[in-house]
């Protein structure tokens, strides 16, 4: 199979669909705050729309932590490491705004922001998203 790329998965964490509502927002001042796609208890990918439209504007690296929320749920403070951010080209735009999406590891979490992080997950999460075929099956 020469060509071919190999997909592994490579999540410990099971993904789940969020439920519509879901929301993330860094902070503190990146302007950053989106639907969340899906969310594991490692992580979590979002969409937002990128605000930053001026080139001299500078990308905030004070961005340390993550807000969840939905109706009547709220986990805040989470740190957290970008994993990916890149820009969606298959939306249409009738607009000139651009869409992100960005993808998030939660790190250094403690015991509490975890028992938070399960609660908002069992009330704000759908089905198990499909995890990757394995491609070293024959």
């Amino acid at each position: 199979m020469v060509g071919r790329k190999r997909i592994i998965e490579r999540r410990r964490n099971k993904r789940y669909k969020a439920v519509e509502g879901a929301y993330a927002a860094i902070s503190p001042n990146s302007k950053r705050l989106g639907q969340i796609i899906d969310i594991s208890m490692g992580g979590l990918c979002f969409k937002y729309i990128d605000t930053a439209n001026k080139p001299e504007e500078p990308e905030n690296r004070n961005e340390e932590s993550i807000f969840l929320s939905s109706i009547g749920y709220y986990v805040g403070d989470l740190s957290f490491q970008t994993i990916a951010d890149y820009e969606i080209t298959d939306t249409p735009s009738c607009i000139a705004m651009k869409v992100r999406k960005r993808h998030v590891k939660f790190t250094d979490l403690t015991l509490k922001q975890l028992f938070d992080l399960h609660y908002y997950l069992k009330n704000n999460a759908s089905e198990q998203v499909k995890p990757l075929p394995d491609q070293n099956k024959s």
